[in-house]
């Protein structure tokens, strides 16, 4: 019994700790801040100053009507799991209510279904029937699914008979208004309109997302990226119905997409032009054999042939043949293809956006520090978190959060990293980013508390185990053939204490210090023997961070790096570290085993993944 309270002691501690790195977390079990979405965004501060917000929402149904309005401004929605934390609705545009605006409400919006006869009261009409609607600028959604479910919640059995008894008309599960907003890693279902992405000024990326539909289930005047995902059609019917100002070059942008439908699924259009110069293009995309061989529709208006800006780049699969295309499709001179760049379709007048919107990475964060094509990196510096001079209360004495990133050793070179990473923060090298101070806190100090000397993780058994509760990293050394598991006494600090100003001054923090070192000492870790790194590398992952077990009496570690492996068929993996001896970030110049294997004072390496995806 004692055991059982121990590890659901452990878990509560771990959700808590990791809770700390958002500021506000929703759970359906009364668990977080709140138990609905629209309530926590509510709570967010408008106009927020101190920079981006995140929620986490954990696994469950929501069942609610969301918006994100104007004055909430840079908010970040992450799910805890894409196929598990879902908000969906009900509503349609059929839906009558006296006022003619949607229901929020269960039973007000069973009213608003039955009403449908009464024609004395108003349609809701398709822009009222969204799930989750954006109009602030800078929101972020990432792994959740937003679902309008009204064709089978009101036909209980469209799925076999496709009977659409109960007069389900236009169905937005997405609607967005608001500029620069981006979709990781999202499912997006509904029938007819599924994602309508409004207001002619608006940016949109959707990066790996899952779109499903019927009729025109993508249509709007925004400037959109779509990139990695699939848009799957449930009937026969039009991919897209884009509404593109002619002003803007660029209405969608379907970049390395793919395209899927149901069996029973005939002939789908690649889209009609929902206003003149609606403007769409299919970059090497892959178009199932329903794509119907016109390709492209002109909604029974022929003068929209001569406006509308409809083209197909090097397309693959048994859809993509263009021989029996519309005439009036439009080609791209190879130079312009060849700038259809993200940067650039969502770049308007005047108003440039970089959108960073796929997940933080090993490889296009490290440029930040290091740029070994150049030979250049950021320079190795030792004792970047020591004062220089030390306060006269020790012991009560908080100590500031230190982040120089133009100077780094090994641990704090990977605390950055790891932060980004972990936060999705896309330029790693601004003090000031909120986000990027949060995680190094969490990630330097215990339960992410900062605290006096004391409170830092100076021994990485530390920093692994406290980190590893918290949900930041997942520690893969003992599920690798070959690791050894060991036991060892910790107490290097202690019994060089001298080494060390702040122990050197104070008995109190010395103490501390000496009860984290007997509870490490109590604890088995995992290893992997140098002389059996070689044969670890199929269980190894770019990415990883790699931490060097001493073999000095009294110390667990003495380096840390990240696995560089961008070509694992054809190199080694690599060490990406602050090294000492180059006096800056590099990319070690031999293979991970055989750096170790040159350090008389190496045991072996632990490995650590950090959890991002």
């Amino acid at each position: 019994m004692k055991k059982l309270f121990l590890l659901v002691l452990v878990a509560v501690s771990a959700t808590f700790a990791f809770a700390q790195n958002y500021d506000l977390v929703v759970a359906k079990d009364g668990s977080g801040d709140f138990d609905n979405i629209q309530d926590a965004i509510n709570a967010i501060r408008d106009y927020k100053p101190e920079g981006r917000q995140r929620i986490l929402v954990r696994k469950g149904v929501y069942e609610e009507k969301v918006i994100v309005p104007s004055y909430k401004t840079n908010i970040s929605l992450i799910g805890e799991n894409r196929d598990s934390t879902i908000i969906i609705w009900h509503d349609h545009a059929n839906m009558r209510t006296k006022s003619g605006w949607p229901a929020f409400s269960l039973s007000d919006e069973r009213n608003a279904q039955s009403a449908i006869p009464n024609k004395n009261l108003r349609k809701i009409g398709t822009f009222q029937t969204y799930t989750l609607r954006v109009d602030g600028p800078g929101f972020e959604c990432e792994n959740m699914t937003i679902s309008n479910d009204a064709m089978t919640f009101w036909n209980r059995n469209w799925k076999q008979d496709r009977n659409n008894r109960s007069e389900v008309a236009q169905a937005v599960a997405v609607h967005v208004d608001g500029d620069r907003a981006v979709f990781r890693n999202c499912r997006l279902l509904g029938f007819q309109d599924t994602l309508y992405t409004g207001n002619d000024d608006s940016r949109q990326v959707y990066y790996n997302c899952y779109i499903e539909g019927t009729v025109d289930f993508i249509f709007g005047p925004a400037t959109c990226w779509f990139e990695g995902c699939e848009l799957h059609a449930i009937t026969n019917g039009y991919l897209t119905a884009a509404s593109t100002p002619g002003t803007h070059p660029y209405g969608y942008v379907f970049y390395r997409c793919k395209v899927t439908a149901d069996p029973a699924v005939t002939s789908e259009w690649l889209g009609r032009p929902w206003r003149n110069d609606a403007s769409v293009v299919f970059r090497e995309c892959e178009l199932p054999a329903v794509i119907n061989p016109l390709g492209w529709h002109n909604w029974n208006d022929p003068s929209r042939e001569k406006t509308a800006r409809y083209y197909e780049i090097k397309n693959t699969g048994p859809g993509a043949a263009l021989d029996g295309r519309v005439k009036w499709i439009r080609k791209m001179q190879p130079v312009e293809s060849n700038q259809l760049k993200a940067a650039r379709v969502l770049s308007h007048a005047g108003n440039k956006w970089e959108a960073n919107f796929k997940p933080a990475d090993l490889q296009g964060l490290a440029l930040a520090f290091c740029d070994e094509r150049l030979g250049q990196g950021t320079p190795y510096v030792a004792n970047t978190l020591e004062p220089k001079k030390l306060p006269n209360n020790l012991e009560s004495y908080v100590e500031p959060l230190v982040m120089k990133l133009n100077g780094v050793d090994c641990t704090t070179f990977v605390e950055y990293m790891s932060a980004a990473m972990l936060g999705r923060v896309y330029t790693p090298t601004d003090p000031n980013d909120s986000i990027m101070r949060r995680f190094v806190t969490a990630l330097r100090y215990r339960q992410a508390v900062r605290g006096n000397y004391a409170t830092r993780k100076h021994y990485f058994s530390d920093w692994i185990a406290d980190n590893e509760a918290q949900g930041l990293l997942t520690e893969v050394t003992g599920s690798i053939p070959g690791a050894k598991k060991q036991k060892k006494t910790i107490n290097y600090m202690s019994t060089h204490r001298s080494e060390y100003p702040q122990l050197a001054a104070s008995d109190s923090l010395t103490r501390a210090i000496r009860q984290v070192e007997e509870r490490l000492s109590a604890q088995s870790t995992w290893y992997i023997p140098k002389n059996q790194i070689h044969k670890a590398y199929q269980y190894l992952r770019e990415g990883d961070i790699v931490v060097f077990v001493s073999n000095t009496k009294g110390l667990d570690v003495f380096h840390c790096g990240f696995i560089w492996w961008p070509d694992p068929e054809y190199n080694e993996p690599q060490l990406l570290h602050a090294s000492t001896s180059e006096h800056r970030v590099t990319i070690g110049k031999f293979a991970l085993a055989d750096y170790a294997q040159a350090i008389p004072t190496c045991q072996g390496i632990r490995i650590l993944r950090l959890n991002v995806n």
